[in-house]
């Protein structure tokens, strides 16, 4: 079995051996459970963003596809890749369908 060692600072480990023991985890437990679902999820199994970012609301979403789809609001690369790669398009009344998806 290999060993990693790592530095954290003295309170952020107090902190995670508190919560980890309220979970019944130890800190290598937990540190192996967070390595083995990156490993299943083929990247970091959580968001990382700056402070400065934000989370659009479905509306926003739904009105920057909409955006998009009609080659409004977006440059020629952005609507070239949207073409490409879109997955879903907008349906009448903000509905988000299938591409290729008749309305029922």
């Amino acid at each position: 079995m290999a060993q990693v060692n790592f530095r954290i600072d003295d309170e952020t480990k107090r902190q995670a051996e508190e919560l980890f023991g309220r979970m019944g985890l130890t800190m290598s437990s937990a540190i192996a459970v967070f390595l083995k679902q990156a490993i299943n999820d083929q990247a970091i199994p959580f968001r990382i963003q700056t402070p400065e970012a934000r989370t659009l609301t479905r509306e926003e979403l739904l009105s920057r596809i909409d955006d998009v789809a009609n080659g409004r609001n977006c440059g020629y690369h952005e609507l070239m890749a949207a073409e490409d790669e879109r997955e879903y398009r907008p349906r009448r009344r903000g509905k988000v369908r299938p591409r290729g998806k008749s309305p029922a």
